[in-house]
């Protein structure tokens, strides 16, 4: 029996694919990597965020911004053409990696292959990353009128930008494209069928964004659901409930489905639902030569499918496949890893949430919270909506964070390595923040532990103070 052709062959065009390409190059494999016609564009997601990123900056600036012009959205698709330029096809085969472009399935002829360009490609384990797609929403009418996804937004480049938006979805890309449309000087219309925008969220947080998101001009409606979309003329309507909607464009942030179709897992022997491929904690299909990673596989916790995520589990997946000595995932490993949402002020979280704290409060975790307008840099900066929150065990032990202000997903990986080392509170106080910075406010937080025990120790009976100073 002959030797495999390559090490790993990657099955995908997004994020996860070409991270483990680069992975596995780095381990000195052979790697094969295929990018299938239906998958879908690497960085998609970071094409609203170069939008909002645009549209925060005219803001500060007090620059006044023609947004129905094309500007913006040439800005944030040159911006998606740099950040496609790291990873792109050319330089993967310059690193060593065989790029391999087309449509494939796996096969048996007698041993498992994939099959692609009248090639069968042979290896020692395959690894599925093809992401997800949208999927067509259940709403009476969508099929018949035009309407926008992530994938599709940036065709608006090459027409005249619509004025008034039906944003229908509580996907946290939704809110984020709400918002930025409606600094641009969009109507916007936020629809969701959820008691509140940003349902992974604590209530309080999410009203505070929306709150902003109100005061920017964007009409929400909270536990909606739209009965009928339909078209009028040049426009299209949104029926829900009493009302119908007049819009020019609607844009569908609900949930992506893995995409599955045209591999032929069924022959390869792999196990998996319409709400993914089904993994082990080492990341590996029922079919012990094929791994899966990314949101090919599902949403693994519920919330949001973050680039971070994604891209751990590339890298874990490859180290897997190509040595002998196996990680295994588990709960603790996806709850440090840090989620954003770049709404602005953008929200940032790592490790425990702020609900599941306040359910185990009896525990005795403390939760420590700093508002930015402490903060000298914000003042200066004159941006003082937000706050810091570090959840503490009785201990000192930091288990989880939340921020909301300005450079939130920057902070929240200081507190992300933090709780990856097993630092404590005491830890954060006693490093070095430079001053005036938005990291001073991590460490005004974490003071907050030493005014806590004061206070616990002043309410203590006698005679516990006595045996704590003697301690």
């Amino acid at each position: 029996m002959s030797s495999p052709e390559y090490d790993l062959v990657i099955i995908g065009a997004t994020v996860a694919a070409r991270t483990a390409a680069i992975e596995a190059v780095n381990l000195q494999a052979r790697v094969a990597l295929v990018l299938p016609q239906s998958s879908v564009q690497p960085n998609s997601d970071l094409y609203p965020y170069a939008l909002a990123q645009i549209a925060t900056s005219s803001r500060l600036s007090r620059t006044p911004l023609q947004s129905l012009s094309s500007y913006p959205w040439e800005y944030a698709a040159l911006a998606n053409e740099r950040l496609e330029q790291q990873s792109s096809p050319a330089l993967l085969a310059a690193m060593g990696v065989d790029v391999i472009m087309g449509d494939g399935e796996f096969c048996r002829r007698p041993h498992l292959t994939f099959s692609i360009n009248q090639r069968y490609l042979r290896a020692r384990a395959y690894l599925m990353a093809t992401g997800s797609v949208a999927q067509d929403p259940a709403i009476p009418g969508i099929q018949a009128v035009d309407y926008l996804t992530l994938a599709r937004l940036p065709c608006l480049i090459e027409r005249e930008i619509p004025l008034r938006w039906a944003i229908i979805g509580s996907e946290s890309i939704g809110v984020e494209l709400a918002q930025t449309l409606a600094k641009l000087g969009c109507q916007v219309k936020l629809i969701v069928e959820t008691t509140q925008i940003l349902p992974y969220e604590n209530l309080e947080t999410s009203k505070l964004i929306q709150a902003q998101l109100e005061a920017d001009g964007v009409q929400i409606y909270l536990a909606t659901i739209v009965q009928k979309v339909d078209r009028e003329n040049t426009c299209k309507l949104v029926l829900i409930e009493d009302e119908s909607i007049a819009v020019d464009e609607i844009f569908i942030a609900l949930p992506d489905r893995p995409l599955l179709e045209s591999f032929n897992l069924d022959g390869a022997g792999v196990d998996y639902t319409d709400k993914g491929i089904s993994i082990d904690k080492k990341l590996q299909t029922s079919d012990r030569q094929i791994y899966a990673c990314g949101s090919v596989c599902g949403n693994v916790l519920g919330g949001y499918q973050g680039e971070s995520l994604t891209k751990f589990e590339a890298k874990i997946a490859v180290k897997n496949i190509l040595s002998w000595r196996k990680t295994k995932i588990n709960y603790a490993s996806y709850n440090n890893l840090p989620w954003a949402v770049y709404t602005d002020p953008p929200l940032a979280r790592v490790g425990m949430t702020i609900d599941t704290a306040i359910d185990r409060r009896k525990q005795n975790l403390v939760i420590l919270r700093k508002y930015l307008k402490t903060c000298p840099q914000a003042i200066i900066d004159n941006i003082t909506s937000g706050y810091c929150q570090i959840i503490v065990s009785h201990k000192g032990q930091i288990l989880g964070a939340e921020i909301v202000g300005q450079n939130a997903p920057e902070l929240i990986q200081i507190l992300a390595l933090a709780i990856q080392q097993k630092l404590k509170i005491t830890d954060l106080t006693a490093f070095p923040y430079l001053s005036p910075s938005y990291a001073e406010l991590i460490y005004q937080t974490a003071q907050e532990w030493s005014d806590f025990n004061r206070t616990q120790r002043q309410q203590q009976p006698r005679w516990r103070k006595l045996l704590w100073w003697w301690k």
